[in-house]
């Protein structure tokens, strides 16, 4: 499963995605005496970002980032201490998503809403030093604005989970006794965790836990386990997981979570269920399959009988487990926003938006805990701490811990070779963590799921970061992915310093009755998961006030045709009769590059707007673009006030430019029609060229223009030929090679 580790890299640079760099927003206690206002037009700036006049805006002025570039900001506190910062931003045309550091270190990403103007964005607990900070933002998607940061002492909320009872009312003893031990520890300390690599990878399934131990003098107390391969109808066999977890629990004591990396079939309308298909024809990514997680979760559906047939494999492991008193931390469908919103996701189960996953989750569950009886899980949800992230979330009713998967440690691509940057970072992302806190009404306990760098026993305890548990991800048998092993992520001496603390718990360390403590079963007549309803009274009149719509982003996957087939794309939108619609058509590798052609128009009395945008800059190897919806809005002029429509792509189209080379030349090499055959006739090719829509030619000037190998069409090498009769080279046109 080399491609799982090529997804870590890969996540940390995807700013929709950046799995390690997580929005963070959240209202924290201040102490106002200690208030400072730092104004953006002050930073130091590179790349597209320019200082914009406004007499609306704090100071009269603003940064406007458009497609690159980066802000430095520097602030300064009195003290070391925790801080909040309220940063002040808006969108522009849509929400937003750039890259935060502080001091160099990654903080995550900042998701910034859409606005007019400027919001308040808050992070909630920023660690600072004593004298100058420097605050970085760094383009990710761009086309932002920024107007000042206010920088505050924060008072942190106490670390605490309201819900610490399995959901699971049927929860076995041994389950609840693991809970109750969780709930103890949370706020207090951090327990360690390792993840296993998978079996057959490049090394064996213990080099990771004799490393720590030789280094340390310990074992993490938590062992990480996959039952992805295990339960694949398509390929899976019997690879020792279940054996691995009883011997982890039981002869040894330890805590034992799995995750469920499931492949399904690429080419699944062409699956025949029930076959056994190569490793290689599978996938869990979300773009090489058109496997459907809505009727996954849809019984009479072929992609549900795969489902379930997996499911039920699984259930018999977890029925043996259960028999012998062991409890499982199970996180299934993780990561499943993926860069954030309803398109970020980069595995199967998130491919068709946040409804269709919390429909599939919600079957998971009752699947397994209702209709096969596997009552010794404890269901881990993964969550982002993006502003959409809450609309993945299944229910309190479903999850037992939220975990955060924390990759921050830089990465890039180069030559279609994952590197490790040489920025090591160790933040314990305590705005994340409070961030969570905060999006989940302190209900459930906040893990660390997955990591990259754990972080340090003195950062976790000086930004009160409460982490439950860290779970590093195993080495990938190269230096580039080796998550625990390789000092750009953990240092011998952070690894030595974490493991032997007394912050830090231990496999040694875990309390001999971790799965016999009596703790007693519910009363399932005292317990109610879901609200109860009751009819309404038709004596009591109730006005129910409708808020006003609010416009969001859509965005539509549209498949390029060749390159020779397309200089414009044409879009048809239905909407509001004369609304304003504006968007853009996004493409690039990853947030870095991304790139947005932006339109807009004014739709007809019907409702129908049809605009043409010029893709001609696009490069030849993209096969896909985004088209996005930005804003529809339809002017009210007694309010003097836009109003926020709705509107969808109902339609597209492309169309090629074709140069008619069939019309009559005037005179050969003549492109400005001047009567003359000059260098500046080079110049009008190589424009057009570049760019036909800006720079166009008439038929006539075409003809013209095409004076090398002739009825070939117009290239560069006909501009080169103008420069060579202009230089003597050669001394008549056409010219044939």
């Amino acid at each position: 499963m080399y491609s799982k580790f090529l997804r870590k890299a890969n996540a940390a640079i995807m700013a929709a995605a950046l799995a390690a760099n997580c929005a963070v927003f959240y209202s924290s206690t201040v102490v106002a005496a200690d208030n400072n206002k730092f104004e953006f037009e002050s930073a130091e700036v590179t790349g597209d970002v320019t200082v914009e006049k406004d007499a609306d805006a704090s100071g009269g002025s603003y940064l406007k980032m458009t497609e690159s570039g980066t802000i430095n900001l520097t602030v300064n506190v009195d003290e070391e201490g925790m801080y909040k910062l309220t940063i002040h931003a808006g969108g522009i045309g849509s929400a937003k998503q750039q890259n935060l550091s502080v001091n160099g270190a990654s903080q995550g990403t900042l998701a910034i809403p859409e606005s007019d103007g400027f919001e308040e964005i808050a992070i909630p607990s920023i660690k600072l030093k004593k004298g100058e900070n420097v605050i970085t933002i760094e383009k990710s998607w761009g086309w932002s604005t920024f107007d000042y940061v206010t920088v505050e002492k924060a008072v942190l909320p106490a670390i605490k989970a309201t819900q610490t009872s399995p959901v699971d009312i049927k929860a076995s003893a041994e389950t609840r006794s693991l809970m109750s031990y969780l709930a103890g520890v949370y706020g207090n300390g951090i327990i360690s965790g390792q993840q296993e690599i998978y079996k057959y990878g490049p090394h064996d399934l213990e080099t990771e836990f004799e490393y720590l131990n030789d280094l340390t003098g310990h074992y993490p107390a938590i062992r990480g386990f996959d039952y992805g391969n295990f339960c694949c109808p398509a390929f899976g066999s019997d690879d020792g997981s279940t054996d691995r977890i009883i011997d982890w629990v039981k002869n040894r004591n330890g805590i034992a979570t799995a995750s469920f990396h499931l492949n399904v079939p690429k080419d699944f309308e062409g699956y025949k269920s029930g076959s056994k298909v190569d490793w290689a024809e599978t996938t869990y990514n979300n773009k090489d399959t058109d496997f459907s997680p809505e009727k996954a979760a849809t019984p009479g559906t072929k992609e549900n009988e795969y489902y379930l047939q997996a499911l039920t494999t699984l259930a018999k492991e977890f029925n043996k487990l259960e028999k012998e008193g062991i409890p499982v931390i199970w996180r299934p469908l993780h990561e499943a926003e993926g860069g954030g919103g309803e398109t970020g996701s980069w595995f199967w189960w998130g491919r068709e938006g946040s409804a269709a996953y919390k429909k599939l989750w919600i079957y998971t569950y009752e699947t397994l805990t209702n209709d096969l009886n596997c009552h010794n899980l404890i269901w881990e949800w993964n969550s982002y701490n993006f502003d959409t992230s809450k609309d993945w979330y299944p229910g309190d009713e479903y999850v037992d811990i939220i975990g955060y998967d924390k990759y921050n440690c830089t990465v890039y691509l180069q030559e279609n070779n994952w590197q490790p940057s040489l920025q090591h970072n160790d933040s314990a992302i305590s705005p994340t963590f409070y961030g969570l806190m905060e999006k989940y009404d302190s209900a459930k306990m906040i893990s660390m799921a997955e990591n990259d760098c754990f972080s340090t026993v003195g950062n976790l305890t000086s930004e009160k970061a409460g982490w439950l548990y860290f779970c590093t991800w195993y080495d990938g048998g190269s230096d580039d992915i080796n998550f625990l092993s390789n000092p750009v992520f953990n240092t011998k001496q952070d690894t030595i310093d974490m493991y032997q603390s007394e912050y830090c718990i231990t496999l040694d360390e875990l309390p001999k009755d971790l799965y016999s403590k009596d703790i007693p079963a519910p009363d399932p007549a005292m317990t109610t998961t879901k609200p109860a309803t009751t009819a309404p009274d038709p004596s009591v009149t109730t006005t129910t006030t409708t808020a006003a719509f609010k416009f969001k982003a859509k965005s539509y996957k549209i498949d390029l045709p060749e390159a020779s087939e397309r200089d414009t794309l044409t879009l048809v939108i239905e909407g509001a009769p004369t609304a304003s619609i504006g968007g853009g058509i996004g493409y690039g590798t990853n947030a870095d590059d991304w790139k947005n052609l932006e339109w807009k128009g004014n739709a007809d009395a019907d409702g129908k707007l049809t605009v043409d945008i010029d893709i001609s800059e696009i490069p030849e190897d993209f096969k896909t673009v985004e088209a996005q919806i930005w804003w529809s809005n339809v002017w009210d002029a007694a309010t003097e006030k836009a109003n926020d429509t709705d509107c969808d792509l109902t339609d597209h189209s492309f169309k090629k430019s074709v140069e008619d080379t069939t019309v009559e030349p005037s005179l050969l090499g003549d492109a400005t029609l001047d009567n003359d055959v000059s260098l500046a006739d080079a110049l009008a090719i190589l424009q057009y060229v570049a760019n036909a829509k800006k720079y166009p030619l008439t038929p006539v000037a075409l003809s013209n223009a095409d004076v090398y190998n002739r009825g070939d069409g117009i290239t560069g090498n006909d501009a080169l030929t103008i420069q060579k009769l202009d230089a003597k080279v050669i001394s008549e046109l056409p010219y044939t090679e």
